[in-house]
């Protein structure tokens, strides 16, 4: 079916209007039906994709979010992380014996970007869960902080989404390195299918998802948004999956690197993914039907032997107490992320078998029909586990619970089949940035003396997490990743939001020009805002101004400037700016 054809059989006239999403928010395509009148164009999914609409719409520039479900927000909603990973550890300098308290910089108001700061303490810790500060249930997190963002913006006439729509295709102009267009593909469930749209699990409905054809479970839209002639518009690839940086031929990373900050390693080695679900603790027993056959290897890794493991699990995410805390209770909410112990051979949900991406060859295989460049059958097996690990952790349950009070509530996580509408990624495909520059995992290192990490030129947001890494089984990890790896405050560069090909596209959260090791310490929650945050800042500077990457460096204290009104580029530390004002820090 061509184009044009396949347009109106979807009912989108090609003056028509397209629907963005399910707040019924509408953009006018021209007559070809292109967009043609963003300013920047986010492919998102992520966390920092939302950031940067926000960012980027909040400064002036006409932003277009591409989400590829129907709650924006990333991790913290589609992904279903929503307990908030915060900086928990300390240094000790082994020359002083000074205790470096790294947790305490990085939860010092001063440091935290504003808006999300807000958002969290306007939440707290409903589910007084013991991992964060912060636990909560998503779509009470999308309802009261998100959403209502997004309508400011979107009645402020300077940003559109569009909702459960995937990248097909990316046009550039490699020979003046500017990404030209992005096609999207948008579903809208057809009337009787369940939980709308998400009754089947992602590795059986992606593929359609990724297909323009419609189907009996969607009807379909393609969606293109194209920078016209004399028009500089910026693009971000904030998806989870670095989607972007394929189609259009960009430089990029995948999987580890034989060295921290080399170009070259194993694509088919990383991290481990995993689906999270909800487990509810009901006042009355229910049947459940059965977990998936076939599926072993469960325990309660660092608690294993301990009386209170069960608890302390049921407890380490809890996102509802009925209790307001104390172990577990009739109502309560336990969401799922357990981890998996190599050593003991046995976890939870994680999923360290097999690794999510296809190799950098089969994804260059699939551009001309791009389906996601993932694995199927390890993100189906993934899934598996996850069921798996519902039934073995309710059936384990202590005396005086009876398991079939312990029941799967996919309602919470907006799904019919029980889990999360898309799994928890570590790491992703990662750009290249302006003449090769990546952020390594010794930027975001050193002794205590330095107090904070590499302090770049062109630093425009903060971080503070240990490269924490989840390998997965079926390779061997570089020495240098399995050492200890905590960091202090460091800073990411606006390099690691560039692509050295194309001075028009930025990049934001896991996508970064970022070493894995690095990308082991920047993809927490509150790292994502803030890179987000950046990104769509410097989108909105450069299209307004005309500029590309390279320009845009030119002007990097002009770009700081208005970076700093939305989110902190210096550390403060005991009351002191680092680096200081005034200050011009070598690298």
């Amino acid at each position: 079916m061509r184009r044009r054809e396949f347009l109106g059989a979807c009912g989108v006239g090609l003056a028509g209007t397209v629907v963005a999403g399910r707040l019924g928010v509408a953009a006018e395509a021209g007559a070809d039906g292109v967009f043609r009148d963003f300013d920047v164009v986010i492919a998102g999914g992520t966390t920092a994709a939302f950031a940067a609409a926000v960012a980027s719409a909040q400064s002036g520039a006409k932003t277009c979010l591409i989400e590829p479900t129907d709650w924006v927000g990333g991790q913290i909603t589609a992904s279903a992380v929503p307990a908030i990973d915060e900086a928990w550890h300390e240094i000790k300098d082994k020359r002083t014996g000074e205790v470096y308290k790294v947790h305490a910089i990085a939860r010092d108001r001063a440091n935290m970007t504003p808006n999300f700061r807000a958002m969290l303490d306007a939440t707290g810790n409903p589910g007084k869960g013991w991992v964060s500060n912060y636990c909560f249930e998503p779509e009470n997190f999308l309802r009261d902080h998100l959403l209502p963002l997004e309508r400011s913006l979107v009645a402020a006439g300077t940003l559109v989404v569009f909702r459960e729509a995937v990248i097909k295709k990316v046009d550039v102009d490699a020979a003046k390195g500017l990404v030209t267009a992005i096609t999207a593909i948008q579903r809208k469930p057809r009337p009787g299918v369940a939980a709308g749209g998400y009754d089947l699990t992602p590795s059986k409905d992606l593929a359609d998802w990724y297909s323009p054809e419609p189907s009996s479970r969607f009807d379909k839209a393609v969606l293109r948004f194209e920078a016209p002639k004399g028009r500089d518009v910026v693009f971000i690839d904030a998806t989870e999956w670095g989607e972007v940086l394929v189609l259009a031929g960009a430089p990029y990373l995948q999987g580890v690197e034989h060295e921290d900050g080399g170009r070259e390693g194993d694509d088919r080695c990383g991290q481990s993914t995993v689906f999270d679900f909800v487990q509810r603790y009901a006042a009355e027993p229910a049947d459940e039907p059965d977990g998936p056959a076939g599926v072993s290897g469960f325990g309660y890794d660092e608690f294993d032997g301990k009386a209170e493991a069960w608890n302390k699990i049921w407890t380490y995410r809890r996102i509802k107490s009925a209790k307001g805390g104390g172990p577990a209770a009739v109502g309560d909410l336990c969401l799922q992320n357990w981890g998996y112990s190599a050593k003991l051979k046995a976890g939870g949900n994680d999923y360290p078998f097999g690794y999510l991406f296809v190799s950098r060859a089969e994804a260059d295989s699939q551009r001309g029909d791009w389906k996601g460049g993932v694995d199927l059958a390890v993100m189906a097996e993934a899934e598996r586990r996850a069921l798996g690990w519902h039934h073995w952790f309710k059936a384990h349950a202590p005396e005086g619970i009876d398991p079939r009070q312990i029941l799967l509530d996919g309602e919470v996580l907006g799904t019919g089949h029980g889990l999360a509408k898309l799994p928890y990624i570590r790491d992703t495909r990662r750009s290249v940035g302006l003449d090769g520059f990546l952020l390594k995992g010794r930027d975001l290192a050193g002794s205590v003396a330095k107090k904070t990490g590499r302090r770049f030129f062109d630093r425009v947001a903060l971080g503070a997490y240990p490269s924490d890494v989840h390998p997965i089984s079926t390779c061997t990890m570089p020495a240098y990743v399995t050492a200890a790896h905590d960091t202090l405050p460091f800073y990411i560069p606006f390099r690691s939001l560039t692509n050295e090909r194309f001075g028009n596209l930025l990049v934001a959260g896991k996508t970064m020009a970022q070493s894995f090791l690095a990308n082991a310490a920047t993809r927490l929650h509150p790292i994502e805002w803030s890179s987000g945050t950046a990104a769509g800042v410097a989108a909105a500077d450069m299209a307004r101004n005309g500029r590309g990457s390279r320009q845009e460096i030119d002007q990097i204290e002009q770009l700081q400037a208005l970076v700093r009104k939305k989110t902190p580029v210096e550390w403060t530390i005991d009351g002191k700016l680092y680096p200081g004002p005034g200050s011009t820090a070598a690298e």
